[in-house]
């Protein structure tokens, strides 16, 4: 065996901090995302470039970009420390659910009501830990490509992957203006009513966008004057700032009357969407990945503010 490369590679921590600062683009935010100062960052990189004896990345404006090696690098440091995971996961398995982590990516809408299907599932089982990541679609995606979690929770699915996938819990879209906003005090809208009004609503390739945009296709309707934000919760601001009409999931509107906020009964909506929960075919689940899969199956509506999303439904009145 080639001791010599092995050495070369540096230590773990190394390739796992490597790892962050390739996945984010960046030294700074990789620290932030680490716990980490810059400098130690800096540091720990600069050792393994050394050690390897060929750099491993390159600035570019204010983004740093990965040579070919740094790409080789972190291509095995992946395998490495993916090897090491199974490893854990094998010997947590032997344990029972007494151990073991959970890795699940989610939309940024989702965060809205995951924790309070992740905080009962933690009390039964305290010896689980939780790596909850989230972020925009094409972010989920790229963490499903490089297969870096047991689950992702999408609104709509990528179909060129192969990936299992089943709809889970309902996500309706509803249109959300302020209290104050002259179209809060009608009882009956139409999608015209909407088009003298800025719709506040996610960028394109968002899931919510997507479906948003397949709805209005399939009605012929025109989206007309737009604000896209990168963000549920920018977008649910926004609107709280009395700057337009949103268009969002109905889980960011359990709290709508301390904030403010109101549901528009516009004729066509809500949009009736899903979401689904998302692995590769060929995962080998865990102990603990399947265990969270089976109740998120038998129970998870249980532990949700399904009355008041099923009342943003019927607030809607006849499709």
């Amino acid at each position: 065996m080639d001791t010599h490369l092995l050495a070369k590679l540096g230590t773990l921590r190394q390739l796992e901090i490597f790892l962050k600062v390739a996945e984010v683009g960046g030294i700074a935010l990789a620290a932030e995302q680490l716990y980490l100062s810059q400098p130690s960052v800096s540091i720990q990189v600069r050792k393994l470039a050394d050690a390897v004896g060929i750099p491993l990345y390159e600035v570019i404006g204010r983004r740093l970009k990965l040579t070919e090696a740094g790409h080789q690098v972190a291509g095995a440091a992946r395998e490495i420390l993916a090897t090491l995971d199974r490893l854990n996961s094998s010997l947590n398995d032997l344990k029972g659910l007494q151990a073991g982590t959970l890795r699940i990516a989610v939309d940024n809408s989702a965060k809205y009501f995951l924790p309070q299907l992740l905080g009962p599932f933690c009390r039964r089982h305290p010896g689980v830990e939780v790596e909850f990541k989230e972020g925009d679609r094409s972010y989920l995606i790229d963490r499903l490509n490089s297969n870096l979690d047991d689950f992702y929770i999408f609104n709509h699915v990528p179909h060129d992957l192969d990936i299992s996938h089943r709809p889970f819990l309902l996500n309706p879209l509803v249109v959300v203006a302020t209290r104050q906003h002259p179209l809060a005090a009608r009882q009956k809208l139409t999608w015209q009513d909407l088009q003298g009004e800025r719709l506040i609503v996610r960028e394109q390739g968002s899931g919510t966008r997507v479906a948003l945009d397949e709805f209005l296709l399939q009605k012929q309707w025109p989206l007309g004057r737009v604000m896209e934000l990168s963000s549920s919760e920018a977008v649910k601001l926004s609107v709280m700032a009395d700057m337009g009409v949103g268009i969002m999931s109905a889980y960011a509107l359990v709290n709508a009357e301390a904030e403010g906020l109101v549901q528009l009964p516009v004729k066509g909506f809500p949009i009736r969407s899903n979401w689904h929960i998302v692995h590769y075919r060929q995962k080998k689940m865990s102990t603990v990945a399947a265990s969270f899969l089976k109740f998120m199956e038998d129970e998870g509506e249980q532990h949700l503010p399904m009355q008041a999303i099923n009342e943003r439904i019927r607030q809607a009145g006849p499709q």
